[in-house]
Formats: structure tokens, sequence, C-alpha cells
């Protein structure tokens, strides 16, 4: 790639998620002209947020932890003191019973006598036993044993994906347990491990997480946005993208009727897209979708959870999550509740064409985990679909991925970046240090030598 072009026509950023946003401002404070393109009315991708009837939804329980010195100067400078403070309080739902996530000393005695004394079996033994490293029920079994997969495992697997553990590579495992975990100081990666975190939690104070006031999560991607224009960048809203190549470059840009010529294009789209539109053979790297029922009632909650995983195969969704303890200013008073229930699908099946039609399916079960007492408390529902929100990690996908990037490195002034641009299941904390890395190596192979290792995000105003 010819780096030292970056600052010789627009770095056009296609997607307004969490990484194009953040590599747009870091890129245009370095004097880069930047147009980031965004098919959705608002900015956001993944972390935006929804407002209605005086309550807040964002997209899932987002908000922010990071151990990263970088991240936490970006984040300083672009919320400052407009922010929450939390120690964090997540569960999972078990045959019947709420447990702390992660798994808390006291909920021990809590589990069913048959269950825990077979799984005390499997950490005595299971270092004996040989399983195979193909999928994700050889990871499971070989790292937690029988009875937790078949128990746990399996089912929420199944129930979430769509697709059954022989069929899911190891990876998903690996970043999933990490993803559900969050800290870093804990470790779950096999049973002795989880065994040993567990009795860690008897002294150990809960991570905080921060998260903005006034608004949701949306409140930092529209400073964000704000700060892209007032350094003259430019954000399209509402239009898709369309790129078109020659010589190894993207010549042009498509947005909507509008030909733009980039100097560079960051792509934090869907990877399969870009091949789509370059004529590249696209590669089986499929996304899941989500519908979000975001469920407004006029009553304190049961559970004081921040968010909850559910896997039991009778019941419809998987996860949900409550904004007020984020932030009480997503709700219209004290007794309110809003609730974000998630339920995984594929864009264009049965559940996505119809999702309406399970309302009254999640708000029953909603009773029936205990989290609300009746349906006359619920005030509305209103049901969004969310395309590509996970990659979908099947037994395939490195070969898949591997191919898919090959052939996009053809083009010298193409660069992926983000969740779906990367194929990549992580998250916001995660983009943001993929925008910064990204920033930083593009400025310094442009020849801004003045760009250290403190920062990029440290060193430029706000």
């Amino acid at each position: 790639m010819s780096s030292p072009s970056l600052f010789s026509g627009p770095v056009v950023i296609v997607g307004g998620g969490v990484a194009g946003l953040v590599t747009a401002h870091l890129l245009s404070e370095a004097g880069a002209k930047v147009v980031v393109i965004e098919k959705f009315a608002r900015v956001g991708g993944l972390a935006r947020s929804y407002q209605y009837d005086g309550f807040t939804f964002d997209l899932g329980p987002h908000r922010f932890h990071t151990e990263n010195p970088n991240i936490k100067t970006y984040l300083d400078r672009v919320l400052g003191n407009n922010t929450t403070a939390f120690p964090r309080l997540s569960e999972v739902y078990f045959q019947g019973s709420y447990y702390r996530w992660p798994l808390h000393p006291k909920n021990l005695v809590q589990l069913p006598p048959a269950l825990a004394v077979k799984s005390s079996f499997d950490l005595a033994i299971n270092g004996w036993k040989t399983y195979g490293q193909d999928n994700f029920e050889d990871y499971v079994l070989r790292q937690y044993g029988p009875t937790l997969y078949e128990h746990f495992f399996k089912g929420y697997s199944i129930k979430f994906l769509g697709i059954h553990p022989k069929e899911t590579h190891p990876d998903w495992a690996k970043v999933g347990i990490n993803r559900a975990i969050i800290d870093d100081k804990l470790q779950m990666q096999n049973l002795a491990q989880l065994a040993k975190s567990t009795l860690l939690q008897f002294n150990k104070a809960e991570i905080n997480f921060i998260y903005p006031q006034g608004g949701g999560l949306q409140v930092t991607w529209d400073i964000v946005a704000d700060r892209i224009k007032s350094r003259g960048g430019r954000i399209l809203t509402g239009v898709g993208a369309r790129l078109a190549a020659g010589n190894g470059r993207i010549e042009a840009v498509y947005a909507g009727s509008e030909r733009i010529e980039p100097s560079l294009v960051i792509w934090t789209a869907p990877i399969t897209l870009a091949c789509d539109q370059l004529g590249i053979d696209t590669p089986h790297l499929p996304y899941l979708s989500t519908l979000f029922y975001n469920v407004m009632v006029d009553q304190e909650v049961n559970r004081k959870y921040q968010w909850c995983y559910y896997g039991a195969d009778d019941i419809v969704f998987s996860r949900v999550s409550t904004p007020k303890f984020f932030a009480d200013d997503t709700v219209p008073n004290a007794r309110a509740t809003g609730l974000c229930v998630e339920v995984t699908c594929r864009e264009g099946d049965e559940r996505w064409l119809h999702a309406e039609r399970l309302t009254d399916w999640v708000v029953d079960d909603l009773i029936k985990v205990g989290m609300i007492s009746s349906r006359r408390n619920v005030h509305d529902v209103r049901v969004e679909r969310v395309a590509d929100t996970y990659p979908i990690y099947h037994s395939r996908y490195p070969t898949e991925l591997e191919r898919a990037r090959k052939g996009l490195a053809g083009f010298e002034n193409l660069q992926l970046a983000g969740r779906t641009g990367m194929f990549w299941y992580n998250n916001m904390d995660h983009s943001i240090e993929n925008a910064v890395q990204l920033s930083k190596k593009l400025l310094r192979d442009a020849g801004r030598h003045d760009i250290d290792e403190k920062g990029l995000a440290a060193g430029m105003a706000g």
C-alpha cells in the first residue's frame, strides 16, 4: 500500500460503527480528509441506541471496561465526566435458578447435587481422557468435561448459533467464554481454572464499568461524529456504499449517486459484501442476526442484574439486559424498567420475517423466569431487527476467511477493520483499540513520525 498518499485524497470509511467512527476521528485530527458512509440514519453501528416513550435501549449490554491506557485516554477526552461508574452484576439462568456470573462460591451450594458431584468427578478424571481438537464439542469436552457440556454448553450453543457444536470451530468457545467473563484476571478456559476462579471470588471486588449519561451509548457516537465534522469530515447517513476497482486499486466509492475517488478505503461493513462488490468469489462466512425486543415495563423487576444468559431451549431468548442498571436516565421514572431481550436468527428466516409474532412468547417467558410479574405491567414492546450481529465461526471459517483476505489484499488502498469487516467476534473496547492501532500504522506509514507509542489518542486535542 502506498501509504504516503493518505493525505492526497479522501479517506473513505465504509460503516459508521465503533471502529469506523474512531478511525475517522483520529485520522481527521491528524489532518486527513475523511468521509464516513453509513447505511443507517444514525451512526453507532452495533453500539447505537433507540429511544421511545422516555426509555433508552442499546443493542444489548454494551458498556466500557478496559485496562488499556490508550482506550481510557480516548474515552476520557470524548466523554469527560459525563459518565456513570458501577460494579458488574451479571447472571446466568440454569435449570430454573439464577447464578452469579462469573460463578461465586455461594452459588456452588445451589447446584443440583447430582450435577455438582458429576462435575467434580469430571474435574478429577478429565485430564486422563483424550478428546479431539477439531470443533467446539471437542474443546468443551476436553476443557470442562461431559457433564457441563451436556447440561449447559451444548444446548446454549445450538440455541444461540443455530448449528451443532460438532460444526462449530473451537475458536467460538475460546472467544465466547472470554467475552462473557470480561475480567482478564479470571481464567475459565478449563474446569480447573473455573474452580479456581470461582473460589477467588470470595473477597474479590467486582470490576467497574463506565457508561455515558444522557441518552445511552448513542451519546458517545454523536459526540465523535460532531468532532469529525468539526474537523471538516463528512458523514453520509442513510445511504449504502459501492466499490469500483481497477488496476489493483479502489478507484471510486459510490455513496448513492455520489462518486468519491479515495486515497484509501477503510471497510468495516461485512467482509462478504466487499468480496461481492469486487468480484471475488464469495466466501462462506455467514453472520448471525439478532431480534431485539425492547420491553417497557411499569414495575421494578425481580432481578437486579445488568444482563443474564438464558440457555434453556424452552425459553425463546438467549440474553436479557436491563439498561437502568447501567444508567438511571434510561427510564422515564424510578419505577419503570426497560428490558432488552435478544433472540438470535438469520436474516431472512422465519423469525426475522415474522419477528412480531414472537412478542407474546417473549413476554410469557419473562414472566416464566420471574423477571416480570404480569403482562398487565408491560407498557409496550418495540422490535428491532439487526443484521450481521455476530460472525458464525463454523468449522471451516479460518480457511474461508484467509481466502477472502487474500483476495481483498490485491487492492492496495483497501483496509479491513472492525467486527464485521474483519469477521471478528469482539467488543467495543477491542474495536476502539483496533481503530487506534490502525490509525497509528497508517499515519506512520504516511511519514507522520510525530506519532509515538503513547498515542495518537493522548496527543491530539479534542
